[in-house]
């Protein structure tokens, strides 16, 4: 039986059909979602334009063959200070891809990977430092995937290498590790700890950011146990 579902969404991926339509990704608290949509939608008696990155309330059209088609859409942000500056817009699109891949997961927290998702858009808009944002959004998705990284160290000390097979600390060097301050791993402690918003907010000097970014890509790369093409793209500009 037919029916309307009314969400919040973000649109993560667009890709092209054999029609009119677009196969759209739409990012959503209750999931990811897959539907039809042609480029212009309506909300009232002003027309849009939906693109990669759009964000609102999104009415959704669930036919009796299963396929969702996006009946109209009211935009809140289409983020458009992002499409201006192209480490902000990459970083974005390499967002996009490991949002995807974690909603794919049945074990993720939907509502939680949405939030993090937004509040991610809202601070790169911004001009926070894409790096800082970045490094806080993977190792917040590496939790979403039940894999957050252990931080348990042998002893205190000033000085650890994050091993990044489990997130433990070490004091030798291991293959595999990256080198961290202390004051570097509370950075990531405290980024486990807390809710997506306040984790954005969180501050770090630029140089104990460059080792934590390094732990974090290599990290979250290492337990997806795949690649990303638009990371390819955004480490040739970050």
């Amino acid at each position: 039986m037919s029916q309307t579902l009314k969400t919040k969404g973000i649109i993560l991926k667009m890709s092209d059909t054999p029609g009119k339509d677009k196969l759209v990704y739409i990012l959503t608290p209750a999931g990811l979602v897959k539907a039809f949509m042609t480029p212009k939608r309506f909300a009232g008696k002003k027309s849009f334009t939906m693109d990669l990155l759009s964000y609102g309330e999104t009415v959704l059209f669930l036919a009796d063959n299963g396929n969702f088609s996006v009946n109209s859409i009211i935009p809140d942000d289409f983020f458009y200070s992002i499409r201006e500056d192209i480490t902000a817009f990459y970083t974005a699109s390499y967002f996009c891809s490991l949002a995807i891949h974690a909603a794919n997961d049945a074990d993720t927290d939907s509502q939680a990977l949405f939030d993090l998702m937004l509040y991610a858009l809202k601070y790169l808009s911004k001009g926070e430092s894409p790096k800082r944002i970045k490094a806080v959004f993977e190792f917040k998705v590496s939790a979403l995937l039940g894999m957050a990284p252990c931080l348990i160290a042998q002893k205190k000390a000033n000085e650890y290498n994050f091993v990044i097979s489990d997130g433990s600390l070490i004091l030798e060097t291991v293959p595999n590790s990256v080198h961290l301050s202390r004051n570097s791993v509370l950075f990531i402690y405290n980024i486990l700890e807390q809710p997506a918003k306040a984790a954005f907010t969180l501050s770090i000097s630029e140089q104990l950011l460059f080792d934590v970014a390094k732990a974090a890509q290599q990290y979250i790369i290492y337990h997806t146990e795949r690649t990303f093409d638009a990371l390819k793209f955004l480490n040739g500009v970050l």
